[in-house]
């Protein structure tokens, strides 16, 4: 399949089973838990778009055959969340919001007004090791919402960053680049 940007893909998604050798049982609960749903739905991305498994960690997420880095990031599904509370989602590297990493240094910039040096600190730990953002509405997911997803270039997504924090990014603002609508599946 060919990658476009400015496309938002949908494919439905009736439920999860998990086969056993002697029962089935119904996981689709699982599909809503943000911490077990993660791995489940970058791969169907990745599926989907042909893009293969490239790390858990250190490295972008998925890879393209010529070695292009795709970072997958989700937010609230626009239908099932529409309130503006939403809107505003987490984007940069995850070290860059950790007490644990440069969390309280890019706070400390961001509270100087330092939003350039902030940005430089989001940069080095992760925009500058990826091509592309996979969008997928995954944060918070319904099952009764389809899988979407879209696919962003580092430069518009650097374009479209929140002013006041370089970590964010609006899900208004990368949806508008939405030209165009497939259903996948």
């Amino acid at each position: 399949m060919e990658i476009r940007t400015g496309v938002l893909y949908e494919c439905s998604i009736k439920g999860l089973t998990l086969h056993l050798e002697k029962r089935e049982i119904d996981m689709t609960f699982i599909l809503e838990n943000g911490r077990a749903n993660y791995i489940l739905f970058e791969n169907l991305a990745g599926m989907l778009t042909g893009l293969s498994q490239n790390s858990q960690g250190g490295k972008a997420d998925l890879r393209d055959s010529s070695g292009l880095q795709y970072e997958v990031k989700s937010y609230p599904d626009h239908e099932t969340y529409p309130a503006e509370k939403f809107d505003l989602f987490h984007t940069a590297a995850s070290s860059t919001f950790g007490p644990n990493n440069k969390g309280p240094l890019v706070k400390r910039l961001l509270d100087q007004g330092d939003h350039d040096s902030a940005l430089e600190v989001c940069k080095e730990a992760g925009y500058n090791h990826t091509d592309f953002f996979v969008y997928t509405n995954t944060s918070k997911f319904k099952p009764s919402s389809p899988f979407r997803y879209m696919v962003v270039s580092k430069e518009k997504v650097l374009s479209l960053l929140e002013w006041h924090d370089p970590r964010l990014i609006s899900r208004k603002s990368i949806l508008a680049l939405c030209t165009e609508v497939v259903k996948l599946c």
